[in-house]
């Protein structure tokens, strides 16, 4: 939970120095409205969108009457106190508070921040804004998502594959098709799920291909482990399909009567007894004669 940190005294100096990263962390708010009143509308905007990111109940009315009547600025300043991912869609940056959220992203969706590597979530949120409305070049926007999870990246930049999903000019569709086959580990990806689930809420991406089969949810196992995770897809699947090939070894090739897609039936074996288990096929070429 963040904690409250109250201002008694030298408002301008503690906002003036106020950084990103410490509205992850702190809620501020000041003891006395009055005396803060007499310095806040002499603040650059910079700093009072940043501390109406993190402000508490006494002093966020201060920041949004020093702000000013904007309703496009008052409804980025509520974008940028949620969460990452934030609930609803990514509102446009209005050029009189754009230079105050280029400094807030701290450079590039999937650049490490320092000090700590990871950007904060005040961070993440801007540089969704940014890239929202094409405020970065689309292709190098589209490479940091491809690489966003490289082996030897300083961090997983989930930043980066979001804000590729809302940038204009990015094939968003190739990306979440490249990164929902993955072999990372299972926190990485279930974040990654989280950040295609949001894309498809707030219709970013369009929403996957549905059969009741499911086929859109599985992918070949690459490990023992997925593979015994995938008996139990395959159970609900199987009264949808019907063979078109029997292969060796107990295994086969099915075709969802609803969809048409095909499904590769193996079997696994756990020792006490033989599994099936089934994945879809991207694509299959008979080999009977």
């Amino acid at each position: 939970m963040p904690t409250v940190v109250m201002i008694d005294g030298a408002v301008e100096r503690q906002l003036l120095a106020l950084e990103p990263r410490a509205c992850d962390f702190r809620v501020f708010d000041v003891a006395d409205p009055v005396a803060a009143w007499a310095v806040l509308p002499g603040l650059p905007v910079e700093r009072l969108l940043l501390a109406g990111t993190a402000a508490g109940p006494a002093l966020l009315p201060l920041l949004r009457s020093a702000l000013g009547y904007d309703p496009a600025v008052q409804e980025l300043l509520g974008f940028l106190r949620q969460r990452f991912l934030p609930d609803g869609a990514v509102p446009p940056v209005p050029a009189r508070v754009a230079p105050a959220v280029r400094s807030f992203a701290l450079g590039a969706p999937g650049d490490p921040v320092a000090p700590g590597l990871f950007p904060g979530r005040v961070t993440k949120l801007a540089r969704l804004a940014l890239a929202a409305q094409g405020g970065y070049p689309a292709e190098a926007v589209r490479a940091a998502a491809e690489h966003a999870y490289d082996g030897g990246r300083p961090y997983h930049a989930h930043d980066a594959l979001a804000c590729a999903l809302v940038h204009p000019g990015v094939d968003g569709v190739a990306l979440a098709a490249r990164h929902e086959g993955s072999s990372r580990g299972w926190k990485s990806r279930r974040k990654t799920a989280r950040v295609l689930a949001w894309a498809r809420r707030e219709s970013y991406l369009p929403p996957p291909v549905t059969c009741e089969c499911r086929h859109e949810r599985f992918r070949p196992p690459r490990e023992r482990w997925e593979a015994f995770r995938l008996t139990g897809a395959w159970s609900r699947a199987r009264p949808l399909l019907e063979l078109v090939e029997e292969l060796a070894w107990g295994q086969a090739v099915h075709r969802c009567v609803r969809c048409g897609r095909y499904w590769r039936e193996d079997v696994l074996s756990s020792g006490h007894a033989d599994l099936s288990y089934g994945y879809p096929l991207d694509a299959w070429t008979p080999t009977a004669p």
